[in-house]
């Protein structure tokens, strides 16, 4: 038995810790564990079994590896939610076993070689399904049944690769398939090992940036990841030429909810309002929550008259879909303001006008629409869109009269 082996084991000893660490972090870890464990051990026992010319690692050590072939099948079926027969897995690494077997006893090079150019390439198969698995949604189903395909392979070619037999066999008959003898000795388990690693740490990641890219409660874009968007979106259609559009939509009498029906039921309305939006909008721009009842849609290649026109399907959506609670309806609706990107404007513009367009919806009776004016956005410009918004955080009725922009800002001045 050459040392090659010995390099699997160290390998699969320093990767067993960062296995054991993530065995909480997805499905099927624990199960990677065992199997990791169990192939050091199988591997221990064969290059035992080469040192010392002896039957007995060979049988242990073959068992040994069949268990740490299931445990890996069943890792898989965890890890990728597989919706296997429990026969099946068991199946798989039985003939596994048996294949690589038969052909270490049958003692034909060019039987044992295919099988080890096999392997490797069913390693290969492997990395790459666990690498795309995730990105791509429609084709989950053929990379699942690439990945244990490939790793029945790839386990039948590691029992004919390992075991002392294959010693008694003349030597291989081309550097191409010592090579492949070589390759899968050393490479298959550690890669197999290192691509779940890889693969749940992905997940992991993605799984952090959707936490933070996401608004706890409604699942919008939360305010950074709306603005990182709107940054990006504003850049490309101003490079591009293409039009932009930018809705602030705030929902009306919120407090009045909250205080009647309670803070439960203003979440109700809250999620209900940003799911019945998103649904409305099918993908159609990004659509984030700014802050309490305010939300923000950025709209590329839309025009002002574009832009209008979605806006009054959106309040019209809105009104005809209420909040059901127990036996009880309650009836949203929002206000919103409209501005479209004029030459040289940054996102900022845009989205302040929108904010002085929200409080003259707001001011001219909520449930409605309104077109921002184009201005210059100055301090002053800044100092209103502040101040309507501190206003329609405040004010929860319609009342007699409305303070005006300017009377605000002297108000939040002082």
């Amino acid at each position: 038995m050459s040392f090659l082996p010995a390099i699997s084991l160290l390998a699969l000893l320093m990767m067993l810790p960062i296995l054991l660490s993530l065995r909480q972090s997805a499905a099927g870890m624990q199960s990677f564990c065992l199997g990791c464990a169990l192939a050091a051990i199988a591997i221990a026992l064969m290059i035992l079994a080469g040192m010392v010319s002896a039957i007995l690692p060979v049988v242990v050590g073959y068992g040994a590896l069949i268990s740490a072939c299931l445990f890996i099948l069943l890792g898989f079926r965890g890890l990728l939610a597989l919706p296997a027969p429990a026969f099946l897995l068991p199946a798989l690494v039985l003939a596994a076993g048996i294949v690589g077997l038969v052909v270490s006893l049958n003692g034909d090079d060019r039987v044992g070689a295919l099988l080890l150019v096999v392997g490797l390439a069913s390693a290969l198969l492997l990395v790459a399904g666990l690498a795309v698995v995730d990105r791509w949604p429609k084709a989950r189903l053929a990379c699942h049944v690439v990945i244990v395909i490939s790793v029945a392979v790839g386990c039948a070619a590691l029992f004919h690769a390992l075991t002392p037999l294959h010693q008694s066999a003349a030597a291989p008959a081309s550097v191409a398939s010592e090579f492949a003898l070589a390759a899968m000795r050393v490479a298959f388990l550690p890669l197999l090992f290192l691509a779940v690693i890889l693969s749940v740490q992905s997940r992991i990641i993605a799984g952090l940036r959707t936490t933070i890219a996401r608004d706890g409660l409604t699942g919008a874009l939360s305010r950074g990841a709306l603005i990182e968007a709107g940054e990006r979106i504003f850049a490309d259609c101003a490079a591009r030429r293409r039009p932009l559009a930018f809705l602030l939509l705030d929902l009306d009498y919120f407090k009045q909810i909250n205080d009647h029906y309670g803070h439960a039921c203003g979440d109700i309305a809250l999620k209900h309002f940003a799911e019945t939006v998103s649904a409305f909008l099918d993908g159609r721009g990004a659509f984030g929550r700014i802050g309490g009842e305010e939300f923000g849609l950025i709209l590329p290649d839309h025009t002002e008259e574009q832009a209008t026109a979605l806006a009054e399907a959106i309040c019209r959506t809105v009104r005809e879909t209420p909040v059901t609670r127990v036996h009880q309806r309650i009836r949203l609706t929002v206000s919103i303001g409209i501005a479209a990107a004029a030459p040289g404007d940054t996102i900022t513009d845009v989205m302040i006008r929108a904010d002085l367009a929200l409080y003259d919806s707001k001011a001219d009776g909520r449930d409605r629409c309104t077109i921002a004016r184009q201005r210059q956005i100055d301090a002053s410009a800044r100092a209103l869109a502040a101040a309507a918004a501190q206003l329609r955080q405040s004010d929860s009725r319609p009342q007699p009269e409305k303070a005006t922009p300017r009377q605000a800002t002297r108000q939040y001045r002082s």
